[in-house]
């Protein structure tokens, strides 16, 4: 077939599952003309959830299909062609011990887990987690209690996020594809008899147009316009999840450099990195998240968020979190959860309840694709997951998966691994204050004060 014979691609949005699915398009030499564009002028776009400092790999699920699959990435992000950007210090997880259901996922998890690598351990002792989480013997440690019990993984560690996307953006122009920052879809564009959608208009009045076109519009696929009456109501949601980030000094540097990845999977939600290059440890809570009264991401590209924190000399995190944050650092880390913040973040997940992405064909739409519903865990797939979008529109997805990622299905459906939390209306006059986040003092949590709601 000539290329121009082949179907072109248009695909609204340029983060990590719209680039990386167009760098599959352009691999497999299928397609002809494959364009990507975003609303932000400057790419990656500040505000996207893989704009981000770093993202965890690992395969640690208590789900068949998503250990697998993770499993199958953490192959590829162990190619040389990700060097520098894919970091394996291994992943250390305590939780085994807590009563019911969260415990029990923990030990289902390792049972996942030890199947697809024979070198994980199961950690029984304060000492272990010490050696592990210190690994040269210089840097304090809570020893954990002698009931405490996880396991290490070897296998997996973190990638740096930015660094992942720009390495699909060099991929995709590479392959001959086009990436048009600063267009900012309006509308998606329908046929003369509006049986399909044929293309998108963007805020400056351009048209572009394609034989299919790929939705992957991140934390804003739920609340975008456009969009409207293509999903069903509430299936994908914007939930802000909070990040804080402490900056070391070269000494620290150079001690906690050869540390591994920690997660609490304790009922907490909390994990934490090594530093990066530039010596910043990140440390985040994934739970059910914050939402806005629009479903809109607040985020540091609004002009008016921005004017608000510098007004009221806030971070952009409540203070229930960061108490929380700081707390399960110190459980670790004593050193570490006495420093000032350095930054603060609401990390917008596309988020749906039953945590399974939306990868499918539209049921009433043949050209359009939804490439979406992330639920804060797609980024670790990264060097699979444009596969797995590519083989949806060309119907070789497994159909097990297929039917697990449909558009139509139920919102109502619960990730049971996130079913103790509860998602919360971000309430600008509980958001932490730069005096707090710069002391490391006490942080006082509550509703005495009347304020803003989103």
């Amino acid at each position: 077939m000539s290329s121009s014979s082949k179907p072109s691609v248009l695909i609204l949005g340029a983060g990590e599952l719209g680039a990386a699915t167009a760098v599959s398009l352009l691999k497999s030499g299928n397609y002809g003309k494959v364009t990507v564009i975003d609303r932000a002028h400057v790419l990656p776009a500040l505000d996207a959830a893989s704009c981000d400092l770093n993202k965890v790999v690992r395969f640690d699920y208590m789900d068949d299909d998503y250990s697998r699959l993770a499993k199958q990435a953490i192959d590829e992000w162990n190619k040389p062609e990700w060097k520098g950007i894919y970091h394996q210090t291994g992943v250390v997880v305590r939780g085994a011990h807590v009563p019911g259901f969260v415990g029990e996922k923990v030990k289902k998890t390792y049972e996942l887990v030890k199947a697809l690598e024979p070198r994980v351990r199961l950690l029984n002792s304060p000492q272990e987690y010490i050696d592990l989480l210190s690994p040269n013997g210089d840097i304090e440690v809570n020893p954990p209690s002698k009931e405490t019990r996880g396991y290490h993984n070897p296998s997996g560690g973190w990638a740096n996020a930015s660094g992942a996307v720009n390495k699909l953006y060099d991929m995709l122009q590479e392959l001959g594809g086009r990436l048009i920052p600063g267009a900012d879809l309006t509308e998606l564009i329908y046929n003369k008899s509006r049986s399909d959608i044929i293309g998108a208009k963007v805020k400056d009045g351009r048209e572009f147009y394609a034989d299919k076109v790929v939705v992957a519009l991140g934390s804003w696929s739920g609340s975008h316009p456009a969009l409207k009456g293509l999903l069903p109501d509430g299936l994908i949601t914007a939930t802000g999840q909070t990040v804080c980030a402490i900056q070391l000094s070269p000494e620290q540097y150079n001690r906690y450099k050869h540390i591994p990845v920690s997660m609490h999977h304790d009922g907490s939600g909390y994990y934490s990195f090594p530093p990066n290059e530039q010596g910043i440890v990140k440390f985040a809570l994934h739970r059910a998240g914050y939402v806005t009264g629009d479903g809109v991401p607040r985020t540091a590209t609004d002009p008016k968020a921005v004017a608000y924190t510098n007004a009221q000399a806030v971070g952009w995190i409540p203070k229930e979190s960061y108490a929380d944050l700081r707390k399960q650092m110190g459980i670790v880390y004593p050193e570490l959860a006495a420093m000032p913040i350095a930054f603060t973040r609401m990390c917008w997940y596309s988020d749906v309840l039953d945590g399974d992405w939306v990868i499918d064909v539209s049921p009433d739409y043949p050209s359009l694709v939804f490439a979406t519903g992330g639920a804060g865990h797609a980024f670790k797939f990264l060097p699979i997951i444009g596969d797995l979008v590519r083989s949806r529109i060309e119907g070789t997805l497994d159909p097990h998966l297929q039917h697990r990622w449909r558009s139509n299905r139920s919102p109502d459906n619960q990730d049971p691994a996130r079913k103790q939390f509860v998602r919360k209306p971000l309430k600008l006059h509980e958001l932490v204050t730069d005096q707090e986040l710069l002391t490391g003092g006490p942080v006082h949590v509550g509703n005495s004060k009347r304020g803003s709601r989103l």
